[in-house]
Order: structure tokens, then C-alpha cells, then sequence
């Protein structure tokens, strides 16, 4: 993941958690505008900080760095699903979806 896209990723963080850059950035006891340089590009993130921001926004590491961040929940949740079928179910989902 280029880092381009990381920085992308914390504003769908913040809004995910309604929240502004600006109160993040209050939150983490920065200045006001810190959060919205990281977002930018104009600041370095670092790992403590990147941390900081998922944990006042509340937002899963595994979910920030998973392939497709806007459908983590649902893509886990068909995951599951199809983990707890019984190998004849399986054979059969993946036959339905081959031909649908």
C-alpha cells in the first residue's frame, strides 16, 4: 500500500467516526491542523501516531490495512459464513456463483 493511499485511508477513518481532523488532532493533543498535515502529506506519519488516530477513532488496524477497507465488515462476515458450511454446501455455493 503506497503511502498516498494510507493517508487516504485516515480521512475515511475520521469520517467513519465523525469526527474532524481538527478534533482528532485536539484528541492526540496536537495543534489544531496536525491531522489534517498528515492528511496532506505535509507531515510524516509515524506508526505511533497512525496508531493514536485508529485508537480515538476506534477503528481496527486489521480493517485500516485489509484489502478493501469500505467492505472489511461484510467481506468477514461472508467469510465466516462460508467457513462454517460443510464441505458438500461449499461445492455447491461455489457452483452457483460460477454460473450466476
Amino acid at each position: 500500500m503506497e503511502i498516498k493511499e494510507v493517508l487516504s485511508r485516515i480521512g475515511y477513518v475520521r469520517n467513519q467516526a465523525n469526527l474532524s481532523a481538527r478534533e482528532v488532532s485536539l484528541r492526540m493533543g496536537m495543534s489544531p491542523q496536525y491531522v489534517a498535515q498528515i492528511e496532506s502529506g505535509r507531515i510524516v506519519l509515524t506508526l505511533e501516531k497512525l496508531f493514536a488516530i485508529l485508537e480515538i477513532c476506534n477503528f481496527p488496524l486489521e480493517r485500516f490495512f485489509s484489502k478493501n477497507i469500505a467492505e472489511y465488515n461484510e467481506d468477514n462476515e461472508l467469510q465466516k459464513l462460508v467457513e462454517s458450511l460443510p464441505l458438500d454446501k461449499k461445492k455447491h455455493l461455489i457452483e452457483f456463483i460460477k454460473n450466476n
